[in-house]
């Protein structure tokens, strides 16, 4: 009898599973190895006393995409959820992104109104804040942009590439306050382990072990194709230098006798002031559990150690030692190796995009053999 095709794929976060799932499907014995001692990554929920909440931050799946989201479905059950984010300024708190209708309740109005009736027809995408200073005005820019971004990435925003602020920052004057506007959406009823757990499942797991180009001698045979969702300099064991990444930490608060806590899932904080950026409240996604007794509350600090974002330099740097690391992927001769997701890619990408990628990478694989 001839032998199964096989593969390996490092990383179980939701691109992992993704591609996991598919070449198992295929036939592929498909062993999947990942540093953490549970699978999921970034995009795991945990549960205290029925209460959700998400140790790494917010994840809202919404996508054009009806493949991907009839993909997802299959593995999970997901149900209606369009997500709202708040922002604090002082006593007021302003849909994000911002309505021009909600804005005259500031004390800054008049400015603003000036401003806004002299911006540019189109953004200066020279840099972040140029971007953004050109979308909204000085004012605006400086409540509720400037010191959040100061925050978030520990960088001056006109180091920041524009493309950050590119279908992230907004004015809107046409009243939906909701963040996205795909006609898919969602929240798994079951958090986004079931969706992760039921995708991985067919696969060989092994847990609590980081894998790196080093070790491919003793986990692969010659010519087996390998999918790498890990980030790049890790895979390489910063053999190029160490890409720039800006991290997070997730403190949670129970509150048992809280319903709900905030006026929205996510509340965002500009004032530096505060030192988190943000408070995260996930039970907003399941509306059936919105009466029962009980809410998780999660403070988002920045600065951590952890990879959550790339970071998208204007000058380029980051971007150009990314490419040095793919280089050196495409030129690795014992195995094909297969880079696939927000780690490997070095992107700020959304969670339909991080599936399919998945499905990308699986193809290749397919097509290959």
């Amino acid at each position: 009898m001839k032998a199964p095709h096989s593969c390996v794929v490092v990383g179980a976060g939701l691109t992992g599973a993704t591609a996991a799932s598919v070449l198992a499907r295929q036939g592929f014995h498909v062993r999947v190895h990942e540093q953490a001692d549970v699978v999921g990554g970034h995009v795991r929920t945990e549960w205290i006393r029925g209460i959700p909440y998400e140790p790494h931050g917010a994840h809202i799946f919404h996508t054009f995409d009806s493949e991907i989201w009839q993909f997802v479905n299959e593995f999970t059950d997901f149900v209606p959820y369009r997500h709202r984010v708040t922002t604090r300024l002082r006593s007021h708190q302003l849909s994000w992104p911002l309505q021009r209708s909600e804005l005259p309740q500031l004390e800054e109005w008049p400015e603003v109104e000036r401003e806004l009736s002299s911006l540019p027809p189109e953004p200066d995408t020279t840099n972040f804040e140029t971007y953004c200073r050109s979308l909204m005005g000085d004012t605006l820019y400086g409540l509720c942009v400037r010191n959040y971004t100061l925050k978030q990435w520990g960088r001056a925003p006109d180091e920041l590439s524009a493309s950050v602020a590119v279908n992230r920052v907004e004015l809107r004057d046409d009243g939906y306050r909701s963040l996205f506007r795909d006609p898919y959406q969602g929240w798994p009823e079951r958090g986004y382990a079931d969706l992760v757990e039921a995708l991985i499942e067919p696969a060989e797991i092994h847990l609590g072990k980081p894998v790196t180009c080093a070790d491919l001698t003793e986990l692969t045979r010659p010519g087996e194709p390998v999918v790498i969702t890990s980030a790049l300099d890790d895979f390489f064991s910063g053999e190029l230098g160490p890409l720039e990444w800006r991290g997070v930490r997730l403190e949670s608060q129970f509150m048992p006798d809280v319903s709900l806590f905030q006026s929205s899932m996510v509340m965002n904080e500009p004032d530096l002031a505060v030192p988190w950026t943000r408070t995260i409240e996930t039970k907003w996604a399941l509306e059936k559990l919105h009466t029962t007794p009980g809410t998780v509350v999660m403070r988002e600090y920045p600065g951590a150690s952890a990879k959550h974002y790339p970071v998208p330099d204007s000058a380029g740097t980051n971007r150009a030692l990314q490419a040095s690391y793919e280089a050196k992927l495409a030129a690795y001769p014992r195995n094909p190796l297969v880079a696939a997701g927000r780690l490997a890619t070095y992107s700020y990408i959304n969670m339909d995009q991080a599936v399919r990628q998945g499905l990308a990478a699986a193809r290749r694989v397919i097509e290959a053999h």
